[in-house]
């Protein structure tokens, strides 16, 4: 017995419809996940995106130095590590400082107090230094997230002022265009 292929008697034409959903969908995705640009940041920041980040920095300082001074009123049995700690601290913020007001007598002062804490830190025992970098390990856990979060959020804040119909629409219209020759190029070669 012979054995003989089956053909449709149906064109293969693709549903240019559910096409242009597809493709809408897609447009959808390529909002969403396309990077954002610097230029397109500036446009919808007017130009702020690192004062914004930086003003988080600060704020972020403010609330580890709240923290460390609460800790520094509450410490009893690791004192003396939450006091060599706070100096180090303190002489950092301070030489930050001394940079944005472009002090040098500041910047000289507040280099010789981190030499200062430095000193004590490294003459300090084992336990306390321990501790200090447990104490150090979190306050810059503190700031790479906030760094992280303000970064992030901003990115996502652009995404969602991207305009709909740029790209929508020429997601449906590439892949409707797509069915569309799919279907005359499947009609062509049929005949």
């Amino acid at each position: 017995m012979p054995v003989s292929v089956i053909t449709s008697t149906e064109p293969k034409n693709a549903n240019i419809y559910l096409a242009a959903a597809v493709g809408t969908t897609a447009g959808v995705a390529v909002r969403q996940f396309l990077p954002v640009t610097q230029p397109e940041i500036d446009s919808v920041l007017f130009g702020e995106y690192n004062a914004i980040k930086e003003n988080t920095f600060k704020q972020t300082r403010r609330l580890v130095m709240a923290n460390v001074s609460k800790m520094k009123s509450k410490a009893q049995n690791n004192k003396q590590a939450v006091d060599l700690f706070f100096d180090r601290i303190k002489a950092s913020i301070e030489f930050s400082k001394a940079q944005e007001l472009n002090n040098e007598k500041a910047k000289k002062h507040a280099v010789a107090m981190a030499k200062k804490a430095k000193e004590a830190i490294k003459n300090a025992p084992d336990a306390i230094k321990k501790e200090i970098s447990e104490l150090t390990q979190k306050a810059l856990n503190q700031f790479k997230a906030s760094r992280l979060l303000s970064g992030n959020s901003i990115k996502t804040a652009v995404k969602h002022q991207r305009p709909w119909g740029s790209f929508l629409l020429p997601g449906a219209a590439l892949a409707t265009l797509c069915a569309y020759t799919y279907n005359v190029v499947g009609a062509i070669n049929k005949d």
